[in-house]
């Protein structure tokens, strides 16, 4: 087995810091590798960039041809998620893309996103009232699991008392996009996540019948499938809450290694914190023809991995890129990806991190580790911490 081999081999381990792995891979050949049965793997920013620009060639049509799409196709309950998983505007191109994607644009425009501000307020002022200085939590599950599940759920227009659910189901819809989750655990996670469809699938009739000032309200009166409002609604629900819980856990560890993070810009520090360990490190495209990338030829219908972490510290881009720098400028990270499917929650996202980072230090300004914490390494996908036991000061 060549050295190349047996580092796309531990890209799919249990490594805990996989980032010395995505440079080693980065620098080797082109920072284009072939791993069997996944597809390639590019590494580096002006590829990762391309693909995400160019859906002409790298296609977000791909979900029956990815990992992501294995499943039984005997059982029903499998069958049933994975076609409305399909219908995410995440796996379509132009113009099918732009039509289910406009259906929401209303939402997340910047006018409407800062009507979501006294929501992500009262929540956070809501949740750190539980503390006390002096308090030691275990940061995941007592705070960063219980923000961004309760704000999307109130954007979205789910009363609390049904609210409790939801971390459990947006954590099996991620699993299912992760390409080392096989089998059984495939299986398992499909059938959780078909839960939160079939819950989706009543609140929104219920808001047809009567609507209120909400997301799923809006959707509601789009004129699409159902399987396409179900799918964007599941996508909105995961993509604001699992990812949003990685920018927590990732961007506190940043503030505990570098203090004087917490005095600087919190706009500037937040896009810090997506750049050097994004919420979500991998996705993926199709090719839709014969292409070249990073000197590698890659043949038509190939699956390309798109190492979002890796180009994010790609040194061709970026000055200092292994450095935790809040002041950087300009900060041209790909956490959201250029092009098409740049993510339409982006500024919700932003909006949340500078409001709970904000809320956080000025109730405790010396939040501090109180223990190890241990590294999330099931989810290649979504990686992020699993424990970080803090003391609130």
């Amino acid at each position: 087995m060549t050295s190349t081999e047996t580092l796309l081999g531990r890209l799919m381990g249990d490594d805990p810091d996989p980032f010395p792995l995505y440079s080693e891979l980065r620098e080797t050949g082109g920072g284009v590798h072939p791993l069997p049965g996944l597809g390639y793997f590019a590494f580096r920013y002006d590829d990762v960039a391309r693909m995400g620009r160019d859906n002409a060639v790298f296609s977000s049509d791909h979900f029956h041809d990815s990992p992501a799409g294995l499943h039984d196709p005997t059982d029903p309950v499998q069958a049933a998620f994975m076609a409305v998983s399909a219908q995410q505007f995440m796996f379509h191109d132009p113009p099918a893309h732009t039509r289910m994607r406009q259906a929401m644009v209303p939402a997340f425009t910047g006018f409407a996103t800062r009507r979501w501000r006294p929501i992500v307020e009262a929540r956070v002022g809501a949740l750190l009232d539980r503390f006390e200085p002096g308090q030691k939590a275990e940061f995941m599950a007592d705070f960063a699991g219980a923000v961004p599940v309760a704000i999307i759920a109130d954007v979205l227009g789910v009363p609390e008392e049904e609210q409790s659910e939801f971390r459990r189901w947006s954590q099996a819809l991620a699993a299912t996009f992760d390409p080392g989750i096989q089998g059984a655990a495939r299986a398992t996670a499909i059938h959780t996540a078909s839960e939160m469809v079939e819950y989706l699938r009543g609140i929104l009739a219920r808001r047809r019948a009567h609507p209120r000032d909400d997301l799923t309200s809006i959707l509601a009166a789009a004129d699409l499938p159902d399987d396409e409002l179900l799918g964007s609604l599941a996508l909105l629900l995961t993509a604001g809450n699992d990812t949003t819980v990685n920018l927590l856990g990732n961007g506190l560890q940043f503030l505990f290694a570098e203090p004087s993070a917490r005095e600087a810009d919190l706009s500037s520090t937040v896009e810090e914190m997506l750049r050097m360990d994004p919420p979500l490190h991998l996705d993926l495209r199709k090719t839709t023809r014969e292409v070249t990338l990073g000197g590698v030829d890659l043949p038509a219908g190939a699956i390309v991995w798109l190492v979002i972490a890796s180009a994010n510290r790609d040194p061709r881009a970026f000055d200092r890129p292994d450095t935790f720098d809040p002041t950087r400028s300009p900060n041209r990270h790909l956490t959201f990806l250029p092009g098409h499917h740049h993510c339409i929650g982006a500024p919700l996202a932003r909006l949340e991190g500078q409001i709970i980072f904000a809320r956080l230090l000025e109730r405790f300004p010396d939040i501090a580790p109180a223990g190890p914490a241990v590294r999330r390494v099931a989810n290649k996908v979504a990686r992020g911490w699993e424990e970080i036991p803090v003391v609130f000061a």
